[in-house]
């Protein structure tokens, strides 16, 4: 059977382009795939008339029989309980003539073979690459391997990520960076992680991917720059032969001489660190500042219309404003001791039991380094001399702020 290492996965998604049955479906967060049901699939059990069935077969000169899905067509009824059956929903009645049913594996190994970074294999015959990355200790900024195709750069809401040349690493501005995590989204390579965390990826769709073959000179620039090997030469033609499916980098369209490339992408939205937990709506809000003076870990900051500064009370000179943390954990990634953490809390949000992430602090571990306030893009964490509470600034989604406003400009989401 076909196993997949979904940690190093880059999400291209050019196994599901190859897989001539459908029988794989890479989504940002999961990989859904036919694994014939660890060798005795349950479509080929419950199908009445033995349209679907299991046969063993060697791969290549291994020793080892593999189970497959076979399909006759002929006898296929559309009865639909091959569908009902499949754990992994992948497995679907489509009714087209002579591809009656699709999603089920027949091992041609396609997958396998064109997988850019070979995080997919099997068992004991090709295991896949462990791409997993360790993060741990690696900080709330970290470039890995950049490849230097610029994906990243437009996307950046602050302009904090800038890349001197193509095909040479990009850098980040710790300074104007928010933590937000939307560069490592887009990443096409996994080379950009935010607060020590694994990102969903953005979906995006290949368009249309074109050479024109009268301006190609024939250089293989494009074939020696493409990080996961999708473009292949065409020595016959003297051009090059460009894949359905790729990670969409555009790196081989940038170092193109001729600009015999085309690359067109549309991309998905964006999911920020701020997505999800706490909403404001500005609109609404009226720049009280009950809600920064009643926040437990003083995680929010207001500057009311009268200029005084919540929940310091000061007064200063500054237009109205609010900022609270968005739990980015940038502050918990540089914590020499773990006293910062990135918890879950449970949410009923709109009749549905959700996880969101909340920031957890033990006192008893703080040093009162510092650490913390350096990272946090907002400069809301700060050292407080209370051995009880030394750090504040860090958002628990404890809703106190959500009951006090007199406005309901604010909101769980």
């Amino acid at each position: 059977m076909i196993i997949f290492n979904e940690d190093g996965c880059i999400r291209c998604g050019a196994c599901e382009g190859t897989c001539p049955t459908e029988a794989i479906d890479v989504t940002p967060t999961y990989i859904q795939h036919c694994d014939t049901c660890g060798g005795e699939p349950k479509c080929a059990e419950v199908c009445p008339e033995g349209a679907l069935k299991v046969e063993l077969f060697t791969v290549e000169d291994d020793e080892l029989d593999q189970p497959r899905l076979t399909f006759n067509s002929a006898l296929c009824t559309e009865c639909g309980k091959c569908q009902e059956v499949c754990p992994q929903r992948i497995c679907v009645v489509t009714g087209e003539k002579f591809q009656e049913v699709k999603g089920y594996c027949v091992m041609c190994r396609k997958c396998v073979q064109i997988c850019p970074v070979q995080v997919i294999g099997i068992p004991d015959i090709k295991e896949p690459n462990d791409c997993k990355i360790d993060l741990d200790g690696k900080g709330p900024i970290y470039i890995n391997n950049c490849v230097g195709c610029g994906s990243c750069v437009d996307p950046c809401p602050v302009g904090a990520i800038t890349l001197s040349n193509i095909g040479e690493s990009i850098e980040i501005d710790s300074n104007k960076c928010i933590k937000c995590g939307v560069c490592s989204q887009t990443c096409p390579w996994n080379s950009v992680f935010i607060s020590e965390r694994y990102p969903i990826k953005r979906e995006k769709e290949i368009l249309s991917f074109t050479i024109n073959k009268s301006k190609c000179i024939g250089c293989n620039t494009c074939v020696e720059a493409c990080p996961g090997d999708f473009i292949k030469i065409d020595e016959d033609a003297l051009t090059v032969m460009l894949p359905e499916i790729c990670a969409a980098c555009s790196l081989c369209v940038q170092v193109c001489p001729t600009n015999a490339l085309e690359l067109d992408v549309k991309w998905g939205e964006t999911h920020p660190v701020d997505a999800e937990g706490l909403g404001w709506d500005e609109e609404k809000c009226e720049y009280i500042g009950a809600c920064a003076n009643i926040c437990p870990t003083q995680a929010i900051r207001v500057v009311t219309k009268q200029g005084m500064l919540c929940p310091d009370m000061m007064q200063t000179n500054e237009d109205p404003s609010f900022v609270n943390c968005i739990r980015c954990g940038a502050c918990a990634s540089v914590c020499p001791e773990d006293a910062l953490s990135v918890g879950s809390i449970e949410k009923m949000i709109d009749g549905e039991l959700v996880l969101r992430d909340r920031i957890e602090f033990n006192p008893s571990k703080c040093t009162e380094c510092g650490d913390c306030v350096d990272a946090c893009p907002y400069n809301l964490i700060k050292l407080t001399n209370d051995p009880k509470l030394p750090i504040k600034g860090f958002c628990t989604l404890c809703d106190k702020c959500i009951e006090v406003c007199p406005e309901h400009a604010l909101y769980n989401k």
